[in-house]
């Protein structure tokens, strides 16, 4: 793992991945970004998984975003913690 994926918490339930993706997108190039939805309701579970290019573009976007409000509720980005082979 190149250390490369991002966890984001404490997102609001109006997020949707392309507001996910954006705000990634700012900071540096993103692979992939995910919001996690309930599969009965349909409803964002509040979280959701980044993957940027670089391991160091997410260190940036770590720096630049966890903490920080986004629609209204503070969100909380950090590092998959990957567990070693």
């Amino acid at each position: 793992n190149p250390g490369n994926n991002l966890h984001v918490s404490g997102l609001s339930h109006k997020v949707d991945t392309r507001d996910l993706e954006a705000a990634f997108a700012k900071i540096g190039r993103v692979k992939k970004a995910s919001v996690m939805y309930d599969p009965h309701t349909r409803e964002s579970r509040g979280f959701g998984f980044v993957t940027m290019e670089t391991a160091e573009e997410a260190d940036a976007a770590v720096t630049a975003l966890n903490s920080t409000e986004m629609m209204g509720k503070i969100m909380t980005v950090e590092k998959v913690c990957e567990h070693p082979q």
